[in-house]
């Protein structure tokens, strides 16, 4: 059964989601501002056959804040810390900003990294940068007439239609439990080229991106350009971990067989 823990590092606690007790690794890195709670409904999938870590990225979800902004390579650097914990390398799966991260700790420390699952990666433009650091995640200072509650509620009616008014709560509180600091991973996956990494991972990648979501193109581009399978999952708009956690289980499940990762796939893959 999955459980909660908190893990030490030298950045601070890393408090995560832990599931299973044998098979290979598995570890779920989330999409920004937001927690492994986007998680919650994969981890159970995988628990027969996979030991499996959700880790909230530092400074969201409950871990410990960082005292400064960090690019993705700092995000990156605590991951690792936990990575060399565990008795074996880990398929890292990563959705948006948690794919940007994934890369980064495969290109510090590939000996740790079995595999990749990329669930839409942020590439940018140097013009879509720059309106992504305008206009995207501006800062969202406290008022006393609540202007960051409703905007906090805004942002996830659109980047989160069509899910129910409970999971979207659930986004916005965890929101705006960072939300002195809610945009620093947002400017950090801005940032940051992970196209250049990316090419120099020797270890199996899937990309894979949600047909309706805005990163859709840009990882498809990705994926062609450096010769990398890439999977689209139809009808879905975005959020696979949330909307299709049974697809998103089967991904992975369906990578790691393929590919007889350490410890493979004793059950559960389809």
């Amino acid at each position: 059964m999955p459980y909660r823990t908190y893990l030490e590092t030298s950045y601070g606690q890393i408090h995560a989601r832990v599931a299973g007790d044998h098979g290979p690794h598995v570890v779920l890195l989330h999409e920004s501002p937001l927690s492994s709670f986007v998680y919650d409904d994969v981890l159970p999938l995988l628990d027969p056959w996979a030991r499996v870590l959700a880790p909230d990225t530092l400074g969201y979800g409950m871990s410990d804040a960082p005292p400064a902004r960090l690019d993705i390579p700092g995000y990156a650097k605590p991951v690792v810390e936990l990575l060399r914990s565990l008795d074996g390398p880990a398929v890292l799966v990563g959705s948006h900003t948690g794919a940007s991260i994934a890369i980064e700790v495969a290109h510090q420390a590939p000996e740790l990294v079995s595999g990749l699952v990329l669930l839409g990666i942020a590439t940018y433009t140097p013009e879509q940068q720059r309106d992504r650091r305008q206009n995207w995640a501006p800062d969202e200072p406290v008022t006393e007439e609540a202007t960051h509650l409703l905007s906090a509620w805004k942002r996830y009616q659109g980047l989160w239609r069509g899910c129910d008014p409970q999971t979207r709560q659930r986004a916005v509180w965890t929101m705006l439990g960072a939300l002195d600091r809610y945009n620093w991973a947002y400017h950090a996956a801005f940032e940051y080229d992970p196209i250049t990494p990316l090419s120099g991972v020797t270890c199996p990648v899937l990309c894979v991106a949600a047909d309706g979501e805005f990163l859709e193109e840009g990882t498809r581009l990705a994926a062609e350009r450096l010769g990398l399978p890439y999977e689209v999952v139809p009808d879905c708009v975005g959020q696979i971990p949330v909307r299709e956690p049974q697809v998103c289980a089967d991904l992975i499940a369906r990578f790691v067989a393929e590919h007889a990762l350490a410890g493979s796939v004793t059950g559960g893959a389809r």
